[in-house]
């Protein structure tokens, strides 16, 4: 028996992918699924032959076989499912976002920390290969000291046909206010935790320190919707453009968002980034992302230095598995980051992406909508550990 040993809990759209990762592991073994809904998981299970099915999270935990558990559920099930693995020694993989309040992501981390596990945040925008081939380049001084981001969100494209199976229809819960974590703001609780991990990531890991929201009004007309796989449709109010400051106050960087489920177009599809240095400048696609092109090749990164050629890379990784797009973040940044919190596990040492980061990638969104909500900048410590979108409530204990 390999001696890494995987339960996964909630078998969604993201499950597939981090199901390649394990799979592709040479230690690691899925030993036990866990989904509410029974047929899923047992089809699931032969899907990916996996020898033991569960319907209930604290059935699977009791697993002597398990080392480690991948949790993939709704948001408001994240801590109180890291909870409960931490407590009874098992490392936790736990997707994005971590938490609702930065409260209830401290009292997992606690946890985790008091029994000696690993607990990793499911953040792939630091794992896709083209992001961390441009933080290669920053580290290796290409373009100086990295000085501002600016992110570029275009439409993401699903394929006409998905390449893995892309989950339940039903994802209510992505709208729902207190289960998403968003309140009124479920896309960008989703989301934007990604946005501010990549602007961290992608600037030599400076963190961010002030965030201001600006919001518009939906100019109403039919109801738009996104992705065909997702349940939301066009907010009443959005947050369409998100500026920060770093702690090192020359810094600064930019978000801003024009595609279908907003009502604004961008001919370049998907989540791209500008990082300008002192002496030069990247430009790099991320999740979804399309149509960079340099002198009429379709590339994902180019470099730009002052006084040298330009330098351009491709990461022809087999294309994305539910995007129209040559990116793989669905699976290849999945694989990786499965891969990582495997090694990291298995060797003791804190993964590239753990829970305190997932509970500050959280902070910094929270601070934008609370930015949203009261028409000002709001620094990240602003924000009270109590404090969530849909309004006052306790951490989980």
């Amino acid at each position: 028996m390999k001696p890494f040993r995987v339960g996964m809990v909630g078998l969604g759209l993201v499950s597939e992918a981090h199901a390649k990762g394990y799979e592709t592991h040479p230690l690691a073994q899925i030993v036990a699924v866990c989904d509410l809904d029974e047929k899923r998981a047992e089809a699931f299970a032969v899907r990916h032959d996996v020898p033991r099915v569960y319907g209930s999270f604290d059935a699977m935990l009791a697993d002597p076989a398990l080392n480690a558990v991948d949790i993939a559920t709704p948001t408001h099930l994240h801590v109180p499912m890291t909870l409960a693995a931490a407590r009874v020694g098992r490392h936790v993989h736990c997707e994005k976002p971590f938490c609702r309040s930065v409260g209830e992501g401290l009292l997992a981390c606690q946890a985790a920390r008091q029994r000696g596990v690993i607990l990793a945040v499911g953040e792939s925008y630091v794992f896709l290969s083209s992001h961390m081939q441009a933080r290669e380049l920053m580290d290796a001084g290409e373009i100086g000291r990295p000085m501002q981001i600016r992110q570029r969100h275009g439409a993401w494209l699903e394929r006409q046909i998905a390449a893995i199976h892309t989950g339940p229809t039903n994802r209510s819960w992505r709208i729902h206010p207190e289960q998403s974590g968003g309140g009124e703001y479920p896309w960008i609780f989703d989301h934007a935790v990604h946005f501010f991990s990549a602007a961290e990531y992608l600037l030599q890991d400076e963190p961010i320190a002030e965030v201001y929201a600006v919001t518009s009004q939906d100019h109403g007309g039919p109801k738009r919707q996104g992705a065909a796989h997702d349940p939301y449709t066009a907010p009443g109010v959005d947050i369409p453009i998100i500026t920060w400051k770093y702690r090192d106050r020359a810094r600064q960087g930019v978000w801003a968002r024009a595609e279908r489920l907003n009502g604004k177009y961008d001919y370049r599809r998907g989540f791209g980034t500008i990082i300008s240095g002192e002496t030069g400048m990247i430009e790099v696609l991320g999740e979804g992302g399309a149509n960079l092109d340099w002198q009429g090749r379709e590339v994902h990164l180019i470099l730009f230095r002052e006084g040298k050629e330009p330098v351009t890379w491709r990461f022809d990784e087999g294309g994305d598995d539910v995007w129209d797009s040559e990116i793989s973040y669905y699976s290849r940044a999945h694989i990786t980051q499965i891969h990582h919190f495997v090694d990291s596990a298995l060797t003791g040492r804190d993964p590239r992406y753990k829970g305190e980061d997932g509970v500050h990638a959280v902070q910094c969104t929270l601070a934008a909508i609370l930015s949203a909500q009261q028409g000002r900048p709001v620094r990240v410590e602003e924000v009270p550990e109590d404090f969530t979108a849909y309004g006052p409530r306790r951490p989980a204990s």
